[in-house]
């Protein structure tokens, strides 16, 4: 292998040979038929010179040299190859304080293009993280970043020094609450503004599906749904007679035109006498929905589901675009997080008004699907065979799920495991999965990963799968998890947020490091290598504990109580 960008060093000799014994030709023209052609055929016989060893390469794209980095959202960025593995974990530190571990896996198919390394298209590595409260002072201070490979290689890239500042002032917080009541009574239950990100197949957007659907039926709610952008879910909500507004993405790179976006939908909003708005998600995309119900005067409760710090969430936003959603969140009469975990990074923004409240599953259409399931022929239309030990993953692919660091892991365990197979579901026209595409077609098991198009019928992959693994860096509480989980499917994941509340290593579950591939593949090894009888139990014991944490019936009777009371005004008790 060579350094990514350059011709090979070794090729240097090799174009002088050519080129002398070109000339040597020419000149032969002019010497005579004998003399370029001896001195030809001697050089064609002296052996090119060996290539080097491979070496291991890296470079660091973020933060350039010298930059200034306000205390807020960083980004530190970049890639490394190892010539005989993969990249297992990459560690982060400024100023001599650990940031944590890098995201892996990150599309890089201008690498692939240029490295003889199968891993190249997947080498990238980011890490996204607050400094607010970075314990190191304002001033210089060096970034350093370790990379090892799964077989203990290590190496070290070129530090960068950059300039820490202070953070800008932040806004004024607002008052407590200025929201008052709104509105007569509704048709059936509250009339409720609900705005939400996108109406996707993800794990949000399923969510907010099923606790609508709950509402309504127990005429807790009459809903009218504001998105910015429609999806596959539209046509599902409208079935259950809730109303849905595609209002078109707002601006978020200045506030003016924010505003007039603001202004456009409270003009739609305004006759409509909503009493209470649900922002679903602190997505950017929630900001201008959020907006209106602070124009209309109505409590707004949010349903958060990023274990991100904000500033990283919000960070593509225009600084006074980010101020706004800061203020806006600020002024909620109420937040509901899956996690504690997660709770806690938005509680300063919120002091006293944040709960933790693990969310329900519809059970009762899962178990009709699996009471009637025919497992061996789900498995031959989908062209799995009958002996095969399936994995499957569940989830869009991007960095922060970390599907390319699972798949180098189900390489390092595969030769033990020969009947283990790996599916990635959630492919779609993205650079990530396309990279993931390339280093998959490229590898030796190619005929045992594959990747799957993001779809609606997901339940029949959980009936034909063995395993479930969630390998991802930051994660709240997936509902593929759950849903897993509730088809008494045996999960291997990371530990993180919400899952370390959820799964009991060893008896509802086994967990592993997150940001690191040689735990990951442990932690495959160690479910594969299980009993399958233990696994039977594992996956049962997953099972009851959705059915007693996690049932859409109270989790949704719960939500219906904190509505009515942020309708009422007052603390919300808990």
């Amino acid at each position: 292998m060579h350094p990514v960008g350059r011709a090979p060093e070794s090729s240097a000799p090799g174009r002088m040979t050519r080129g002398l014994a070109w000339r040597l030709r020419a000149l032969g023209h002019l010497l005579g038929p004998d003399a370029g052609g001896q001195l030809t055929e001697q050089l064609a016989e002296r052996p090119a010179p060996p290539p080097p060893d491979p070496v291991a390469e890296a470079q660091l794209d973020a933060p350039a040299q010298g930059a200034i980095v306000e205390r807020g959202a960083f980004t530190v960025s970049g890639w490394a190859i190892f010539p005989a593995a993969p990249t297992a974990r990459v560690e982060v530190e400024l100023g001599g304080h650990p940031l944590g571990l890098a995201q892996l896996g990150v599309a890089r198919l201008d690498l692939g293009e240029q490295s003889e390394s199968r891993d190249a298209a997947v080498a990238g590595f980011e890490l996204a993280t607050d400094l607010a409260a970075w314990p190191g002072g304002d001033g210089e201070a060096v970034v350093r970043v370790v990379a090892t490979s799964v077989t203990g290689a290590r190496l070290e890239l070129a530090p960068r020094t950059i300039v820490v500042a202070p953070a800008p002032s932040a806004p004024a917080p607002p008052p407590a609450s200025r929201l008052r009541p709104a509105g007569a009574g509704s048709r059936q239950g509250r009339r409720i503004l609900v705005c939400t990100h996108q109406l996707c197949l993800g794990g949000a957007s399923r969510y907010l599906l099923e606790l609508l659907g709950d509402l309504t039926r127990r005429g807790a709610a009459d809903p009218v749904v504001l998105s910015p952008i429609g999806g596959p879910l539209r046509p599902e909500l409208e079935a259950l007679g809730i109303p849905v507004h595609v209002s078109g993405p707002a601006p978020l790179d200045d506030l003016e035109s924010l505003s007039g976006r603001v202004e456009e939908v409270h003009a739609w909003a305004a006759p409509l006498e909503f009493e209470l708005a649900l922002i679903n998600t602190t997505s950017p995309l929630t900001l201008c929905g959020a907006e209106v119900a602070r124009q209309l005067d109505i409590p707004a409760v949010w349903a958060i589901h990023e274990s991100f710090e904000p500033a990283v969430l919000w960070a593509q936003c225009d600084a006074a675009v980010r101020g706004r959603l800061e203020e806006t969140l600020g002024g909620a009469a109420l937040a509901i997080f899956e996690a504690d975990s997660t709770r806690r990074i938005y509680e300063p923004l919120l002091p006293g008004r944040c709960r933790a409240l693990p969310y329900g599953l519809d059970l009762p259409p899962i178990d009709a699907l699996r009471a009637g399931f025919d497992r061996e022929a789900a498995r031959r239309n989908l062209g799995i065979p009958a002996e095969a030990e399936l994995i499957i993953c569940v989830g869009t692919i991007e960095p922060r799920k970390a599907q390319a660091s699972l798949a180098q892991a189900f390489d390092l365990i595969a030769d033990r495991h020969p009947k283990a197979r790996l599916a990635l579901l959630g492919a779609g026209d993205t650079l990530d999965s396309r990279a993931l595409a390339e280093w998959a077609a490229s590898s030796r098991l190619a005929d045992r990963i594959e990747l799957v198009a993001t779809t609606p019928d997901i339940q029949r992959w959980y009936g034909v799968a063995d395993l479930l693994v969630c390998a991802s860096r930051i994660e709240s509480l997936p509902r593929a998890v759950l849903e897993g989980m509730a088809w008494e499917l045996p999960v291997v994941s990371t530990d993180i947020f919400g899952l370390a509340e959820l799964i009991d290593d060893g008896s509802t579950g086994w967990l592993c490091e997150p940001g690191d591939t040689r735990a990951l593949a442990a932690g495959l090894e160690r479910a594969l290598g299980t009993d399958p009888a233990e696994r039977r139990r594992i996956g049962a014991s997953g099972r009851a504990l959705v059915e007693r944490r996690h049932a859409l019936e109270p989790y949704g009777a719960e939500v219906a109580r904190l509505l009515e009371q942020a309708v009422a005004g007052g603390a919300i008790s808990a």
